[in-house]
């Protein structure tokens, strides 16, 4: 599995906050998807209120 790291903003409205995420994947789809899942089981964001901006490989 490959290295990827993916960026953008969490939250709505004024909890608004940018992150950058490495995380390992087969591809840029899947790497997506498990940061959507890492916010939502960690810190309870819903997928809606995610904003991927980038996912670059490492």
């Amino acid at each position: 599995m490959a290295k990827f790291v993916v960026s953008g903003i969490s939250g709505s409205g004024g909890s608004a906050r940018s992150f950058e995420k490495v995380v390992e994947a087969e591809n840029e789809k899947m790497a997506k998807e498990k940061v959507m899942s890492l916010f939502g089981s960690n810190a309870g964001i819903k997928r809606s209120a995610i904003k991927i901006s980038s996912v670059e490989k490492a």
